[in-house]
Formats: C-alpha cells, structure tokens, sequence
C-alpha cells in the first residue's frame, strides 16, 4: 500500500478486515510508530556524492532560487541515510530536495534522469506531486500542486529524457525535486526517499522496463491468488444460480468484490491502470465498501445469527468508517483530519472486534460451521501475528509472498470448498425433489384428465397448476341414462400438499355411486373435517340430464356461469371446515346450446405487474368464450394461483365432446 512503517508489512490488510487502510490515521501510526522502528521498507538510496538537503516551504515561481544549481542549501537539513521527513501536519506540505548526482565520465549519447521513490518489495508509492528540475531547468511533473492539486497513485519511477548539454559526463549534475504531499500522507515519524540517476538513455529505459517486468513476476503470486479467488466467486455465483441460496450469494460477492480491490491496486502500483487520484479513491471506497457489506451478510447468513442489533452496529461502524476514509483521502487542508482519524479508527477497530467476535461465537456453538468460522479467523490472525512481530512476507525463489494475501487465499479456498459441497448436496437434493415432482405431476394429470365424448355434450376443460402439481381438480362422469355428473373444486393452497388433497378426494370421487350434487358435497366434508390442518375445499357439484336439467350444490365461493351470467346459489362453507354443514341445491333448465362455465379462483384472483386483479367483472364478460380461451386470458394478465376451467356446452342432435 502506501510507503509508511507498518503498512508496508500489512500492504494488503485492508481488502478484508481494513487494518492496513491507516497511512492517515495519526493515533494509529503513533501507536504503532515504536514497535514497527525497524520495519521501515528501504527504498533506492540517491546516488549523491554530497549529503541529500532538504527544506520546508516553497518557491513555486522561482524567485528564492531553490532549483538553481548554484544555490547555497548548506543551511538545509541533510536527509539521514537517503530519507527527508513528511511535512508537518500544520505546513502546506510542499518539500524541496536537492541532490548532487554525478555522471559517468564515460557517458556517450543522449542523458535522461531516472526517478525512482521506492523499490520492491514496498511496491506501492508515496501519494504525491512532484515537480523534477537538473541544474535549474524543469525537466517532468507528475501530478499537480496547490491549488490545483493531484497526486499520482501508481508507483513513483519513471526516467525523463535531457536536453542535449544539459548535464555533461564527468560532471556532478544537481536535480532538485520538488514534492507536494497530500494530508492524509502526513503521518508522524514517516519519512519519504527516492533514488536518483542520470545515465544514458539508451541503458535507463531498458533498465526501467526491465524492473518493471521483474516487479510483475515477483507479484505474480499475488495475481494469481487475486485470480483463482475471484475465479471461485464466480463458481459461488454459478452454485447460487442453481440453490438461490443466499449463503452463496454473499460469498460470491465478497470474493469477487474483495479481489477487484486488491487487482485493482496492484495494477495502480504498476501503474498499467491510469485514473485519478480522486476517481481512484472513489473506486477503492465503492469496492472496499461493498467487499466489507458482504462480508457482513455472509458472516450473518451462514451462522444464521440473530444478533440483528449487533449488526446494525457493525453496519454503522462500517459506514462511519468508509465515509470518513473517504474524506479522509480527498482532504487537500489538513485542519480536519485528526478528527477524521480519531472517528476512523474506533469504527474500524469495532467492525473488525464484531467480525471476529460473531466467528467465534460460531466457532463454539455452531457444530456444523466450525470449519467456516476457522477459516474466517484465519485472516485476522495473520494480520494479528504481524502486528506482534511476525514476518508479514517471504520470497520464494524470484517470487514474493505476501503472507496475508496467502491467508486469504488459503481462507476463501476452504470457504469455496465447504460451501461448494453444501450446494452440490442441495442441489442433488433439489434433483431428486425434481424428479419427484415430475413423478406426482404425470400421477395427477392422470387423476385430472381431460373429460371423454358424452353423447349430447360439449365439454372443454383446462388445467393449468401455478406450480409443477396444483390443487384444482375437477371430475366429469356420464351417466347411463344420458346425463353427465360435474365435479369441480379447488383445495387451499398449492404444491405438493395441495395435490395430495387432490388425489385424496379424485379417489373419493371414483367410488361415489351416482347420487345427488348435496349429498356428494356432505360426503366429502364427513371425510375432509379434520384432516386439512387449518385448510378447506371449495367445491361445485352438479348434474345435468339428457334433457337439459341442471342440479346444483356449492360448498365455497365457486358458482358457475350460465352464458355470461353467474348462477346464484345459497353456498355453505367450504368442505372440511364444519362436520354438520348442509348443503343446498338450486335446479333450472340449460337449453341447447346454452353453456354452463365452471372457473377456480386462479381465473378471478389473476393478477398483472401492477397488482391489478383479473376480478369478477372481467371473468362474466368471457365466461361463454370456451374454456381455452378463458384460461388463456387469465395467464396473459397474470397468473398467481392454479387455473381449472371447465365448460359444458348442450348439443342437442350432436355426438361429439371438446376435450
């Protein structure tokens, strides 16, 4: 991350719990400045033949003739071993550093100056603008200073080329450099370095790229950790596809969100992402915002905690948090930025104790997610043997190993295997659930089957379950002496335990002998009483002549239509609610062609995206249009229940039924 004492050690920390996110926080870096004396990140040292001088102020028109090669800086602090001080917290930030650098007197061709702030393995820079001048005249700029401030967020190296003359070979060339460090960059007992050369261009270029190339390789494994962790959040994603389980969704996210970060600042560091600093900062807080939510929600979901209150907190910690570092980061005047450390640091510190305390609480009481919340704590436990003094890195041949991004990794790959596994069980379980379905679905299209030929009718029936099986039924059985028994019902609620009722009252209905509409109604609720578990049935029965003469009974809301007109019947209670309900019949005569419509609730309570019901008004307007298109028009507008539809059309001197 940012070239500061600890920080270096903990460069990445802040993808996951944030630690690492200080190099503004001056409480921190005070805390922390004693224990971490020896952990400063060397960086090149100036090749000077003369003590390294600098000074505090500025001279941005050049009338103090800071930049002159002929100034006297005998009267400026010498930098101790290469290394100047940050500007002071209260000071406008701008340091002028002026080195002797000499050239090889065996130099031919073109010069450049090559500019470096710092090497591997620190590899992130010191947010800054900085203006470079050789003996006196300007040669780059990178960045902007006051008031029109920018700062530069890949690493500070860079080789500029030199006006012919402008430095000799065998002569001592004086490069002055003239820096602007932002406030959050000011922490105490921080210090600033950069290494300066001046060679031949055809060498310095190359040189450059090849370091460039060489840093690449040794972050490699950083890379490809980033990659195959962002790879497994993407296998989450797909598990999540098939189980919408919401464990999966917050692990995907996270993984993905966290290794965006992490990319994101690797390839700012080797500066093959170009952005600004302001739009960087943005960027940073939008991904390491999302990245620590959904950590949050996973951490809550996959423990299925209920610490609801605790959580609130953590997500106003969080908040707090990423809005103040935010600030933080943009701050160009110094004044309010101790009290943004001092609000930053208590919601980051409490974020991270609540993340950590949940994990063990899981760890503990959770049998099933121990291995989970292990690998959870396996992050903060590198980030916490550090900060006591563990080695925070290691190299491995030419690689360089970042032991909390190897933690992390080693962490979301136990995470991505145990999650993995459940899904892979769930969704073998949710196969076979499948295929059980599919199984009860071919066992109830057999029980509600389209209605046969019946010599002098029409009949046209449709049904449509809202899910794979339904609990709409309906039963349609001639009689010998030409007259037709209808049986239409619809069992509250839907699925599986639905269509159980279903196939419980279609077998009822095949061993009732031809009796009366009430009297089938009566024996179906003796049965039905008791055995719904707090549901009923509605129910229409009727029958129908030869000669067109209709009885009707009607337990429930479930009244035909005659053409357009709905028949008015004294309904009682739906079946299975009261042992002693009695049912009434109402009887009149269906002329030929006259059609007597049969619809479910599904038709009526058909609702559109705006939550609009398909209601009664719409229904009577279609109920003598046919059963096929009756259901049609109810799935167009919106389907939210099962659809039967049954219609019985009387055909005098014709021989066919409509199935």
């Amino acid at each position: 991350m940012d070239g500061h004492p600890v920080v270096c050690n903990l460069r990445s920390a802040y993808h996951f719990w944030m630690l690492s996110r200080t190099p503004g926080l001056l409480v921190l870096f005070t805390a922390l400045s004693a224990c971490s004396a020896g952990l400063v990140c060397p960086a090149q040292q100036a090749q000077a033949v003369a003590p390294v001088r600098y000074y505090f102020g500025d001279d941005p028109d050049g009338k103090l003739g800071w930049a002159d090669p002929n100034f006297d800086d005998s009267a400026w602090p010498a930098a101790q071993n290469g290394r100047w001080p940050m500007p002071t917290m209260a000071s406008g930030g701008v340091v002028w550093v002026r080195v002797h650098v000499p050239v090889r007197s065996d130099a031919s061709g073109p010069l450049a100056v090559h500019i470096t702030q710092n090497a591997f393995p620190t590899r992130g820079s010191v947010r800054m603008a900085v203006q470079v001048f050789v003996n006196g005249h300007p040669v780059a700029q990178l960045g902007g200073f006051p008031p029109h401030t920018e700062v530069s967020l890949s690493a500070f190296d860079f080789v500029s080329d030199l006006a012919p003359r402008l430095a000799m070979p065998g002569e001592t060339a004086i490069v002055v450099l003239r820096a602007w460090y932002p406030p959050f960059m000011r922490s105490p007992d921080s210090y600033a370095t950069a290494g300066v050369d001046i060679d031949e261009s055809r060498h310095l270029h190359p040189a450059v790229r090849a370091d460039h190339l060489a840093t690449l390789l040794a972050i490699g494994p950083d890379i490809a950790f980033s990659f195959f962790i962002a790879s497994m959040g993407v296998g989450l994603l797909v598990f999540w596809r098939w189980t919408r389980s919401r464990e999966l969704l917050f692990c995907s996210g996270m993984l993905i969100a966290t290794t965006a970060l992490a990319l994101f600042s690797d390839l700012i560091d080797l500066g093959l992402v170009a952005t600004s600093w302001r739009i960087g900062s943005w960027i940073v807080i939008i991904l390491d915002t999302g990245s620590m939510a959904l950590t949050l929600e996973f951490i809550w979901a996959t423990h299925g905690l209920r610490f609801f209150a605790l959580k609130r907190l953590a997500q106003a910690a969080l908040a707090v948090a990423n809005a103040t570092y935010l600030f933080l980061r943009l701050a160009t005047v110094p004044s309010p930025l101790l009290w943004s450390a001092l609000a930053i640091i208590p919601a980051f510190l409490l974020f991270a104790f609540i993340a950590i305390g949940v994990n063990l609480w899981a760890f503990v009481f959770v049998k099933g997610n121990r291995l989970i919340a292990a690998a959870f704590l396996l992050v903060p436990i590198t980030v916490c043997l550090v900060l006591l003094g563990a080695p925070s890195s290691g190299t491995i041949g030419p690689f360089h190993v970042v032991f909390f991004n190897l933690a992390f990794f080693l962490s979301a790959l136990a995470m991505f295997v145990m999650l993995g596994q459940r899904a892979w069980q769930a969704w073998r379980a949710r196969d076979e659930l499948r295929v059980e379905f599919e199984a009860a679905r071919e066992v109830q299209q057999q029980l509600v089957a389209p209605a046969g030929r019946v010599p002098g009718f029409s009949i046209e029936s449709v049904y449509a379950p809202a899910k794979q099986v339904g609990g709409d039924f309906f039963r349609v059985v001639p009689e010998s002496d030409g007259g037709l028994l209808v049986v239409v019902g619809d069992v509250s609620g839907k699925g599986l335990r639905a269509a159980m009722t279903v196939s419980a009252i279609i077998g009822a209905l095949r061993s009732i002998p031809p009796v009366s509409p009430a009297w089938i109604l009566n024996a179906l609720n003796s049965g039905l009483v008791g055995n719904l578990h707090g549901g009923f049935v509605t129910c229409c029965s009727a029958r129908i002549t030869h000669d067109g003469r209709v009885t009707i009974a009607n337990a429930g809301h479930l009244s035909p239509y005659r053409n357009e007109v709905e028949v008015e019947i004294c309904a009682g209670l739906p079946l299975g609610i009261d042992l002693n309900c009695v049912y009434e019949e109402i009887h009149f005569l269906l002329q030929p062609d006259e059609r007597l419509t049969f619809v479910s609730d599904g038709v009526v309570e058909a609702r559109n995206a705006s939550g609009e019901l398909f209601g009664f008004e719409r229904t009577q307007r279609i109920a003598n249009s046919g059963a096929q298109a009756i259901a049609q028009a109810a799935v167009e507008f919106g389907q939210n229940d099962d659809i039967t539809v049954l219609s019985v059309t009387r055909s005098v001197g014709l021989n066919l039924a409509l199935a």
